[in-house]
C-alpha cells in the first residue's frame, strides 16, 4: 500500500485509464467523480464482525417494517406510510440488497443510516477496485473485490426469476446508467429490460409478472422509486400508479417497496429492538431535548429523506431545520482521517466512510432471516467537510477484501 500511496503521475494515469475502461470513471460527466488510488482494506477480522452486526440490523429492520405493515407499530406522519396499505399481499420472501453506511471512529464503526431501495454505486464503485488490481496485479495474492450484483443474481435465481424489469429515472447521471448496465451484465443469464419513468405507464400488470414492450418480466428491480422525492416531482402521479400496479401484480421485487419504510434516519428504535447494537448505533434524540447552542455536538437529519439527502452538519443550516417535525439529532461522529491520492491530483487526509452492501433473503411467513450476507463494499471520501456523499462532490475509495486462507480465486 505504501507503493500506491507514493503513486506518481505515470501510475495515476494508468489507473485512470483502467478505471475508465471499467466504467468507474467517465469523462462524459462535466465533473467526473474523483477516485483515490489508495484503497481501504477490509480485513477478515473486520468482515466477520461486520457480518454479525449487519445481520442484526437487517433482521431488526425487516421485522419492524413487517410490524408497521401489520399495524403493530405506528408509522403516523411518515410521508410514505400510504404505501403500506397498498401491500395487500405480502410475498413469500423478501429479497434485496441493503446498503448500511458506517463511519470509522476510534478504531470502530458507527452506523449512519441504511438505504433499502434505489442504491447508488452498486457495481460501478467496485469497478474502481478492479481497476486498481488491473494496474497492480500482485494485489490478487492477498485481496479480492466483491461485487454486490453477483449476490443480486443469486437472490433472483433462488426465486426462479428469468427476466427482470429495471425501473430507472428519466434524469440520471452517466454513472447511474453505467451502474445499471454493469448490473445487467452480471445478472446474465437472467434477461433484463430497462424502463425509464416517462414510460412507466406502458408497463402492464399480469398475474405474478408484468409486461414490458411485449415481454413478460417475473422480476422488478426498483432504481427510480427511491423515497418521498419520487412521489412529489413531475412523475409523481405516474409513479404512484405504477407502484400500485406492480404491487397488485404479485411480481417478484428485488428491493420490495415496503422496505422504503425502513429508511429511517432516527435509529433509536434499533437499540430498543436490539440493545446489543449499542456500540455501533450513535445516540439519537429530538432537537427539543438539546439546547441549540449545543448543536456542534450533533448532526441534524430529516428522518424521512432518502440516502444523503436531508443531512445538515453546519450550525446555521441545522438551526434552520431545528423545528422541522421530521428533524432528529444524531451524535456527531469524529471520523479518523484516511490518506487519499487521487486521479484529480489531490494528496491529503480525508473523511471516508465504509458502506456495506448486504444481500438478504427473509422468510415472511416464518418471520425468519434466511440469510444476510455481505455482498460488497463502497467507500467515499470528502476533502471539504464531514458529509461523504458523491452528490456533494465526494469521491470513491477502492475497497479490497482480505482473502480467506486458501482462497485463490481470480479477480474478475
Amino acid at each position: 500500500m505504501a507503493f500506491l500511496a507514493a503513486a506518481g503521475p505515470g501510475l495515476l494515469a494508468r489507473f485512470c485509464a483502467a478505471a475508465e475502461a471499467r466504467r468507474a470513471y467517465d469523462r462524459r460527466d462535466p465533473e467526473p467523480c474523483d477516485i483515490s488510488i489508495v484503497p481501504r482494506v477490509v480485513t477478515r477480522r473486520t468482515a466477520r464482525a461486520l457480518a454479525d452486526t449487519c445481520r442484526r440490523i437487517v433482521a431488526a429492520s425487516i421485522e419492524r417494517t413487517l410490524d408497521i405493515h401489520a399495524g403493530r407499530e405506528v408509522a403516523a406522519g411518515w410521508p410514505l406510510a400510504w404505501i403500506t396499505p397498498l401491500v395487500r399481499r405480502l410475498p413469500r420472501e423478501l429479497i434485496g440488497n441493503v446498503r448500511l453506511d458506517f463511519l470509522p471512529e476510534s478504531g470502530g464503526l458507527r452506523l449512519l443510516e441504511g438505504g433499502w431501495v434505489n442504491l447508488s454505486g452498486v457495481d460501478y464503485a467496485p469497478q474502481a477496485a478492479l481497476a486498481l488490481v488491473d494496474v497492480e496485479p500482485s494485489l490478487q495474492e492477498q485481496f479480492t473485490v466483491e461485487r454486490p450484483a453477483e449476490r443480486m443474481r443469486q437472490r433472483l435465481v433462488e426465486q426462479g426469476v428469468g427476466r427482470v424489469a429495471i425501473l430507472v429515472k428519466d434524469d440520471h447521471t452517466v454513472y447511474a446508467e453505467g451502474d445499471w448496465e454493469l448490473i445487467r451484465e452480471v445478472l446474465a443469464p437472467i434477461e433484463s429490460v430497462v424502463v425509464a419513468e416517462s414510460r412507466f405507464d406502458t408497463i402492464r400488470p399480469g398475474q405474478g409478472h408484468v409486461v414490458v414492450d411485449g415481454l413478460p418480466c417475473d422480476g422488478v428491480y426498483l432504481r427510480a422509486l427511491d423515497g418521498p422525492a419520487a412521489f412529489t416531482g413531475r412523475h409523481a402521479e405516474g409513479n404512484r400508479r405504477t407502484l400500485t400496479h406492480l404491487l397488485e401484480s404479485g411480481v417478484c421485487f428485488h428491493d420490495h417497496p415496503l422496505l422504503l419504510a425502513a429508511e429511517d434516519k432516527d435509529l433509536a428504535w434499533l437499540l430498543r429492538r436490539d440493545p446489543a447494537l449499542a456500540d455501533v448505533v450513535p445516540a439519537t434524540c429530538s432537537p427539543a431535548e438539546i439546547a441549540p447552542e449545543q448543536a456542534a455536538d450533533w448532526v441534524l437529519k430529516l428522518r424521512d429523506r432518502h440516502s444523503g439527502e436531508g443531512v445538515f452538519l453546519e450550525a446555521a443550516e441545522m438551526l434552520r431545520h431545528w423545528h422541522d417535525p421530521a428533524a432528529v439529532l444524531q451524535r456527531r461522529i469524529e471520523p479518523e482521517p484516511f490518506p487519499v491520492v487521487t486521479v484529480h491530483g489531490h494528496r491529503a487526509d480525508a473523511v471516508t466512510d465504509l458502506a456495506v452492501h448486504v444481500s438478504y433473503r427473509y422468510d415472511v411467513a416464518a418471520r425468519r432471516l434466511v440469510t444476510a450476507e455481505i455482498a460488497g463494499y463502497f467507500s467515499r471520501f470528502s476533502l471539504t467537510g464531514g458529509k461523504v456523499n458523491l452528490c456533494t462532490g465526494g469521491g470513491i475509495v477502492p475497497v479490497l477484501s482480505e482473502r480467506e486462507d486458501g482462497d485463490a480465486a481470480a479477480v474478475a
